[in-house]
C-alpha cells in the first residue's frame, strides 16, 4: 500500500477510535422511586415516582400502645395522663420534667403564646388549679398515682389546608370582594358618609395651620420685643383681659 493511503488509512482509524472514547456511557437501568428517570435502550417509558403514603415506624413496628411506653424509649417513675374531652393520653415523666416537653413527648397539642408563664394561652387544669404548661414541671407524686392534666376542650391543633384552591375559598373570596364592594359604596369618600369625613379632616387641618402659624407669629413678636414665649403671651393675654 502506497504511503499516502496508509497515512490516510491511519488518520481514519483514529478518528473513528476517538468518537467510540467520547460516546456516552450506557444509561442505567430506570430507579423505581426516582421522579423522571433516564432509562437504558431496552426501557423507553418514564417512571414517575411513587408518592403514595408510607406507613411509620409505629405502624410498622408497632407503638407505644402496642408494645408499652419501655418498648419505645419512654421512662419515667411518674405516670402522666392528658384528659380533653373523651380522649386521653398516657405517657412517663421524672420529677422536675417540664410540662411542656412531656405534653410533647405525649403527643397532647398545647397552645403556647409568650412562653413565659405571663399570657395565659397554655393553662390546663390540674386538682382543680390552672397552672400554666410553659412554666411549670411535673411534681413529686406517690407511688402508684397519676399526675392527670385537664386540657381544654377549645385547644385544638389548627387543620391544616390540603388544596391551594377550593371551591369553598372561592365563594369566600368572592363574598369578601363583594362587601368590601358595598361597604366602599356606602362609606367610600363618593359617599354622603365619606364626603363628610373628607371635609371634618380638611378642616381640622385648617385650624392646625392657622394655629401653627399663630405660634411662629408670637415668637417673632417675642423675640423682636426681648420677652420669651411664655411672657409674651401672659402680657397678650393681660391686655386682652
Amino acid at each position: 500500500m502506497p504511503a499516502p493511503c496508509r497515512a490516510l488509512a491511519t488518520r481514519v482509524l483514529l478518528v473513528a477510535a476517538g468518537a467510540a472514547a467520547l460516546a456516552p456511557a450506557p444509561f442505567a437501568r430506570c430507579s423505581s422511586r426516582s421522579t423522571a428517570a433516564v432509562c437504558s435502550p431496552q426501557r423507553s417509558h418514564i417512571v414517575m415516582k411513587d408518592w403514595s403514603r408510607r406507613a411509620t415506624l409505629a405502624e410498622k413496628e408497632g407503638g407505644s400502645a402496642d408494645l408499652g411506653l419501655e418498648a419505645v424509649g419512654i421512662e419515667g417513675d411518674i405516670a402522666v395522663e392528658f384528659l380533653q374531652g373523651n380522649r386521653t393520653l398516657r405517657t412517663m415523666a421524672n420529677v422536675g420534667q417540664p410540662l411542656s416537653a412531656v405534653a410533647a413527648q405525649a403527643g397532647q397539642f398545647i397552645k403556647y403564646k409568650c412562653k413565659k408563664g405571663e399570657c395565659g394561652t397554655c393553662a390546663v387544669r390540674v386538682n382543680g388549679e390552672w397552672i400554666r404548661t410553659c412554666s411549670v414541671t411535673v411534681p413529686y407524686m406517690p407511688k402508684g398515682e397519676t399526675y392527670e392534666i385537664f386540657v381544654r376542650g377549645t385547644m385544638l391543633e389548627p387543620k391544616k389546608a390540603s388544596r391551594f384552591f377550593s371551591a369553598r375559598s372561592f365563594f369566600d373570596g368572592f363574598r369578601n370582594n363583594l362587601l368590601g364592594m358595598v361597604g366602599f359604596v356606602k362609606e367610600g369618600p363618593l359617599s354622603r358618609k365619606g364626603k363628610k369625613v373628607f371635609n371634618d379632616r380638611i378642616e381640622a387641618e385648617r385650624l392646625l395651620q392657622e394655629k401653627v402659624a399663630a405660634r411662629k407669629a408670637a415668637k417673632k413678636a417675642a423675640a423682636e420685643a426681648g420677652l420669651t414665649l411664655e411672657e409674651y403671651l401672659a402680657r397678650e393675654q393681660q391686655q386682652l383681659v
